[in-house]
């Protein structure tokens, strides 16, 4: 007969944080989810939950209970990576483990519970390993996955174990929300008078799917066992990695190179086969005579190229000091995404994008990526909004750019530049700014440029004039009409 283990993280995204080290939880924390059109707790620590706060509550009412509350925003995806990781760690108990997403396992523990002394002593041991991890766990185990759940989630103990042939009877006196339904289906059905899945046996499965839909039906007979309902392992994520393990330690910048030459290599050749590229590379070296040294390259667009890999970890490996020299080195790659084929042509564009982009990465492995920035092109009239700043990362092509119907100067000043009126005019016949004396030779305009009303801050109505001066430079003037005594400023400079 088939058995099923169940394992219910209930305390996942808070626990994740408690391992991190995060001081805030040893006081009043919470994290909170957006629900319902308001941001509400999900899991609480002993501090938040003495203080009288429950799951559910809304994060207004909860600080209006407890003003010293300190919050965190659920994160899906690092949590779901922590699940993951749990998941390739429960294998030690069970061949066939399958995510139960976002906060549960479910092993398929047929002819494995005799390996740990019996079903009992199983999930002693799976219990007490996982509070060796720092996790809080429940665990329930039956013929179906279903029961399995619902047993890990509604009853009292923290293990729970239903014989085999006696789930009907194990989850007669849970409540009807151990079945895992939706929220309105399940208030349809606490309103009709059911409370507990044991009155729902009594009732035909054509009554209530006629009532209910058939929703109800299907998780019921696969909790029953009346409907196969096996284990599903998720395949494993591909791990795009090499490790060099060398007989005697190394410490030359040439003995180097050539160690994550034929690393990146050999992780490259499989990106590849995959048609796939790495943003980013992980090198592990384990010197002889300390801790392990972790260094990390990015890139501004997926790459499977071995010399570029070893081309970015240049600068690192001649900052790295090895006294005695390694002899462990291990490179991974991460953030893996598809590699689209591209068709160079006789233009020249694909080749520029690629040095772009190489010239990206480089600037972004020595000064950060978050500050290589690029220009892109906004639809506005007002020229400090005709353009903005993007992230290098998040858009390495060249944006494309629409040439201006009217005259811009190369170099704009945000905010314009105020300068001292010496002769007045419109435009100022002489002027003095960064304190040098400018004469007008000839000018046009004015241009005038109304604010955006549609905006919030539409910014105020102004006119430009094109100035040639004496001295040589050529600028843009600037001044708002209307005012009793005009201000004017410099807004820019034509080569």
């Amino acid at each position: 007969m088939r058995r099923t283990l169940s394992l219910w993280l209930p305390r996942l995204p808070l626990e994740r944080r408690i391992r991190l080290g995060d001081a805030r939880t040893e006081g009043a924390f919470a994290i909170v989810a957006e629900s319902r059109n308001a941001w509400r707790l999900t899991h609480l620590s002993e501090a938040a939950g003495r203080a009288g706060l429950v799951p559910g509550l809304s994060l207004t009412d909860a600080r209006a209970i407890c003003p010293s509350l300190l919050t965190e925003p659920a994160d899906p995806s690092r949590e779901g990576a922590l699940l993951r990781a749990l998941w390739r760690w429960s294998d030690q108990f069970a061949p066939r483990v399958a995510l139960a997403p976002p906060d549960g396992l479910v092993l398929d523990i047929s002819g494995c519970a005799h390996l740990f002394g019996g079903e009992r002593a199983m999930a002693e041991t799976l219990f007490q390993r996982a509070g060796d991890l720092r996790f809080t766990a429940r665990i329930g185990i039956a013929d179906t996955k279903g029961a399995a759940s619902a047993l890990a989630r509604f009853e009292a103990a923290p293990v729970a174990i239903a014989k085999p042939g006696e789930t009907a009877r194990a989850l007669e006196l849970l409540p009807v929300a151990a079945l895992g339904l939706d929220p309105g289906l399940l208030n349809d059905i606490r309103r009709a008078g059911f409370q507990t899945i044991g009155q729902l046996y009594g009732i035909r499965s054509a009554e209530l799917a006629r009532r209910f839909g058939l929703v109800l039906t299907n998780y019921l007979d696969r909790a029953l066992e009346r409907v196969p309902d096996p284990v599903v392992p998720a395949s494993a994520d591909p791990v795009y990695a090499a490790r060099a393990t060398l007989p005697d330690p190394i410490g030359l910048q040439a003995d180097l190179e050539e160690v994550i030459l034929r690393l990146a290599g050999a992780v490259c050749q499989r990106l590849g086969t995959a048609g796939c590229g790495a943003r980013r590379y992980h090198l592990l070296v384990r010197p002889v005579d300390r801790p392990d040294e972790v260094m990390t390259v990015g890139f501004a667009r997926p790459n499977a190229t071995p010399g570029a890999v070893l081309q970015q970890f240049r600068r690192p490996l001649d900052k790295l000091k090895l006294a005695f020299g390694a002899d462990f080195f291990r490179l991974s790659a991460e953030s893996i995404e598809t590699l689209h084929p591209r068709q160079a042509g006789f233009s020249g564009a694909a080749r520029r994008e690629d040095d772009r982009a190489d010239l990206v990465s480089t600037l972004g492995n020595r000064l950060g990526f978050d500050r290589v920035r690029v220009y892109a092109p906004e639809d506005s009239h007002l020229p400090e909004r005709e353009y903005v700043t993007l992230d290098a990362m998040a858009r390495p092509d060249a944006p494309a750019w629409q040439a201006s119907p009217r005259a811009r100067p190369i170099r704009l000043y945000h905010p314009p530049e105020p300068l001292r009126v010496e002769t007045p005019g419109r435009p100022p016949l002489a002027f003095e700014w960064r304190r040098q004396l400018y004469e007008i030779a000839r000018s046009t305009g004015p241009e005038r440029l109304a604010g955006e009303w549609w905006q919030a801050t539409g910014g105020a109505m102004r006119d430009y004039w094109r100035v040639e001066t004496r001295n040589g430079p050529r600028l843009w003037l600037v001044t708002r009409p209307g005012l009793a005594e005009p201000a004017w400023y410099v807004a820019g400079q034509f080569p």
